[in-house]
């Protein structure tokens, strides 16, 4: 949900990512913060722990990641 830090792991890659998701008048990618708006924090909205997302971003190819931990506010 809003606030939530997500912690996910890119099931290609092996990387590790974590960010906020807000609203979108809070977004920066600067600081982590993620809109719910956009592809990668609204594929997120609503999923829990060990959940495998797939998000196709604006420009490249789909990407599928695995939540690995999800901090609430």
């Amino acid at each position: 949900g809003f606030g939530s830090i997500v912690h996910a792991k890119d099931q290609t890659s092996s990387d590790s990512e974590k960010f906020q998701i807000v609203g979108s008048t809070e977004a920066n990618t600067m600081e982590l913060k993620l809109s719910n708006e956009s592809p990668i924090g609204n594929a997120r909205l609503g999923k829990k722990r060990n959940d495998t997302v797939t998000v196709e971003p604006p420009r490249g190819a789909k990407k599928k990641f695995k939540i690995t931990k999800i901090e609430q506010p």
